[in-house]
């Protein structure tokens, strides 16, 4: 059937667009029909009626009159005849999702036999529209043999119609059908895409996006006091369970932070949160149960949870990271929950679900009052602070007493009249990852308590203490130990010098917080965060995610406003073999840039810069001058009284001004701009030959890896975008560059000894079916292609991080492109080098005491 494509991609139910009858040709004339799309990006649609279709192409720049342009039309499904007379507003979320308007309709004339020549890719014919006349030609372009033949060039034939000046989709942006504009359009379908969705979409950071299925919400670090000033608001700590509520055409998914589906166990929540008057959001809140003085009681939510309960659990909502097909993770925090707030009145979801209220500054009075109502803590937030998915200092969590989660690694016999155990013995992982032990708790526990988790305790138990350093000899001699799975929340008044607690008691097991992520949480001053610095350049603040692109025209060039940088000729191709422009690249790195920012701030870079795309002429560049864009800094990297200037970012409008400048290659120093004497990174980079099998590439990654972990070193992986992979270990900066370069030569002699697989010798013609292990890239200087950067190589290749477990999966190093890329990202669970900062080590000993054998 020649519509099946066309109805297998939209939900009529839900989208306004014509269903389409049966085929039938017209008995007079041939419909023709251009409608103005205003999708993810605008284009315009150009129909032509053929064999009881409309035969159907995208036009990204629309038709032009002058004889001299082609215009891209990248073919598409076929649609029905009704189709050309539809005008109106696909729902986001929904195929093609945005607003439509019927720009200019008729009839046309083929020249020729339309069958054939439309079989043949060629179309040669005569518009008789109320815009466009005259001759015009639809002509398939000769692609690759693995392409699907889609692209054609729609041309204007040169006759008394045809102009070199004038712009016609300019000229006459509006409806032949209605004479509305597409604003005007969008805005009388409430019945469509609601005035509430409208209001979203205009958000400073809004962006129209599909909802994500999983998000990963965002965390808080512990400190000291609440941060000071008017830029910062406090809510309440609550005491529950973190939920992110996943709605979607009134069906409603409660999810926790650790990715498990609890709609089951909060079914009055999901109730709830389905009335909410959108076709599609993502609320973060948390679900408590109140006592009798309105304090959130976690334990009361244990009994609810467990069905031994009658209290009502309800959600404090307090972020809208996505609403109505708009992403508002870049969109300043206090619009969102303005946002929220709006939401939340207008749909009457009162009482289950709560707007979590917040107060503009005074947070060491709220601190105060809050610990004077016996609360947990509060909560402080940027208010110009986008929504990441990790944790991150523009949230701080600041706690009236000492009060975390600890994993649960063994327990002790009871003594006396207690049954069950004595005490449960706790562990945490420290800042270099290894779980440790972290003392005892035998407070808190009721009689029926310590029977049932005595009961759990039995059925995980292993003979060997599970921490990754032996627990004190006072504690292994009466110990049972137990596998590393429960996690149970302690509250205490302080630790010892041993790091251990100090009057532990027992609160509850928490089954929402993986236990391969509990740390010891160590409170810190706000102002050493590096959150947000407060007016950073000319008075404002502008570390803050990106707006959404905006595109204006100033002296006749495009122009398209990204992280508040001025991308000039945004349409010009950079990588032409993949037709990637400018303003694709931008809104790549605007894309990654909570992966990629943390691994580029603040170091010394070399760049290749390509001013002419990727097929043009590239050089390097790493000294900062004058003429550079100012979002991109510059760091001393000299010795002595030398000041050599390289260039350096502190936020993503750094990076967007690289791509600016024709940028396709970000490489980094293994060192901070604050202190380039000591390196805080060791990469080594597998090269290998061409005539080199990629298992046997695979394999030789292995191959370091295992002797890197047999010094218990930690590795993270990631494609090299070029031809092999890159093993980076982080350290703590505290060995000189000598002292690093000798030490990965060390490993690189020993891995060519270990097999015949590798070659350290930088000379080409002894690389001859062999990996070249490249250790010098450990001397000050030199460089590496950052994560996530993008390649000066064909197909727009990415350096991509990647885990051990998925190596094998790899197919080659450049396997992952700018193109492909985002959908990798938003399949996988979690960040591979998201412990990367955390798993730094003190290698001293290993580079100053020993040799790889």
């Amino acid at each position: 059937m020649p519509l099946n494509t066309y109805r297998q991609k939209r939900n009529f139910k839900i989208s306004p667009e014509p269903k389409g009858g049966r085929s039938a040709k017209h008995k007079s004339s041939l419909l023709f029909v251009i409608q103005k799309h205003d999708a993810s990006r605008l284009h315009y649609d150009f129909r032509l009626e053929l064999d009881g279709t409309l035969k159907s192409w995208a036009v990204p720049k629309g038709p032009s009159l002058d004889p001299a342009r082609k215009a891209l039309a990248v073919q598409v499904e076929d649609h029905p005849l009704e189709y050309g007379n539809f005008e109106g507003v696909i729902p986001q979320g929904q195929y093609g999702g945005g607003t439509v308007l019927v720009w200019d309709s008729g009839t046309w004339e083929p020249l020729h036999d339309p069958v054939e020549g439309y079989a043949s890719g060629k179309l040669h014919f005569v518009l008789h529209g109320q815009k466009l006349k005259g001759e015009w030609a639809l002509v398939r372009m000769h692609g690759r043999p693995d392409e699907d033949g889609k692209n054609w060039l729609l041309m204007k034939v040169n006759d008394q119609y045809a102009s070199k000046t004038r712009q016609i989709v300019d000229d006459a942006p509006n409806s032949v059908k209605s004479k509305r504009s597409l604003a005007q359009i969008s805005g009388d379908r409430d019945d469509v895409w609601s005035a509430e969705a409208q209001k979203t979409s205009k958000l400073a950071g809004a962006a129209k996006t599909a909802m994500p299925k999983k998000l990963t919400p965002q965390l808080a670090v512990l400190s000291a006091h609440p941060p000071k000033g008017d830029k910062w608001i406090h809510e309440i700590k609550f005491d529950g369970y973190r939920l992110l509520a996943f709605i979607k055409d009134g069906h409603v998914n409660l999810m926790t932070r650790n990715g498990l589906d609890w709609t089951q166990n909060f079914p009055d929540i999901a109730k709830a949160m389905a009335r909410l008057k959108v076709d599609s959001a993502i609320v973060d809140g948390e679900a408590v149960v109140l006592d009798k003085d309105g304090r959130s009681d976690f334990q009361a939510l244990q009994k609810v949870f467990k069905g031994k309960a009658e209290a009502t659990p309800v959600l404090y909502a307090f972020d809208l990271p996505f609403c109505d097909g708009i992403d508002l993770r870049n969109t300043p925090l206090i619009q969102r929950k303005q946002r929220l707030e709006e939401l939340l009145a207008k749909s009457r979801v009162a009482p289950r679900i709560s707007f979590s209220e917040h107060v503009l500054g005074d947070g060491d009075l709220v601190i105060a009052k809050a610990c004077g109502m016996a609360l947990e803590g509060i909560i402080s937030k940027r208010v110009d602070a986008p929504y990441v998915s990790r944790r991150e200092a523009t949230w701080l969590k600041t706690k009236c007493g000492n009060r975390q989660e600890f994993v649960v690694i063994g327990y002790t016999d009871p003594q006396g009249a207690r049954s069950g155990f004595g005490s449960l013995l706790l562990g945490y992982h420290d800042d270099k990852g290894r779980l440790v032990y972290g003392g005892r708790v035998g407070a808190g526990f009721g009689d029926q308590q310590l029977r049932r988790l005595h009961s759990q305790l039995k059925d995980i138990a292993q003979d060997k203490p599970p921490t990754d350093l032996p627990p004190p000899q006072r504690e292994r001699r009466a110990a049972h130990w137990v596998k590393p799975n429960l996690v149970a929340e302690v509250r205490f008044t302080g630790w010892t010098r041993d790091g251990v607690l100090r009057h532990p008691t027992f609160i509850a097991l928490r089954s929402d917080k993986p236990a391969a992520q509990i740390v010891r949480e160590k409170p810190v001053e706000p102002k050493k965060l590096g959150a947000l610095s407060d007016d950073r350049r000319n008075g404002r603040d502008e570390s803050t995610a990106p707006a959404k692109p905006s595109t204006h025209k100033r002296d006749g060039n495009e122009e398209t406003l990204i992280a508040d940088v001025k991308l000039t000729h945004p349409d010009k191709l950079l990588y032409p073999d993949v037709r990637i422009t400018k303003r694709d690249l931008a809104q790549y790195y605007q894309a990654v840039q909570q992966w990629i920012l943390p691994h580029v701030i603040n170091r010394p870079m070399a760049l290749v810069r390509c001013p002419d795309g990727q097929t043009g002429k590239c050089f390097f560049q790493r000294n900062w001058n004058a003429t550079l864009p100012r979002a991109i800094d510059k760091v001393y990297v000299g010795i002595g009284k030398a000041k050599e200037q390289h260039v350096a970012v502190h936020d993503l409008s750094g990076i967007i001004s690289f791509v600016q400048i024709g940028v396709l290659e970000l490489h980094i120093w293994n060192c901070r701009g604050d202190d380039p004497d000591q390196p805080d990174q060791l990469v080594f980079d597998l090269d290998p030959g061409p005539d080199v099998p990629w298992k046997r590439v695979i394999e030789g990654a292995r191959l370091l890896n295992g002797m890197l972990n047999s010094l218990r070193l930690p590795t993270f992986v990631k494609t090299s975008g070029g031809k092999g992979f890159h093993v980076t270990i982080p350290i703590e900066p505290n060995i000189d560059w000598q002292s690093a370069k000798s030490f990965c030569h060390t490993i690189a002699d020993a891995l060519v000894r270990q097999s015949g697989l590798f070659v350290a010798n930088m000379r080409k013609e002894l690389r001859g079916g062999k990996i070249y292990i490249d250790y010098n890239r450990n001397e000050r200087g030199s460089t590496a292609v950052a994560p996530y950067s993008t390649r000066a190589r064909p197909g727009a290749p990415v350096s991509m991080p990647i885990s051990w477990r998925e190596i094998a999966e790899i197919k080659s190093a450049d396997q992952f492109t700018v193109k492909t890329a985002l959908a990798h990202l938003g399949r996988r669970r979690a960040d591979p080098w998201r412990d990367f900062e955390q798993s730094r080590v003190d290698i001293r000993k290993i580079v100053l005491g020993k040799s790889a054998s």
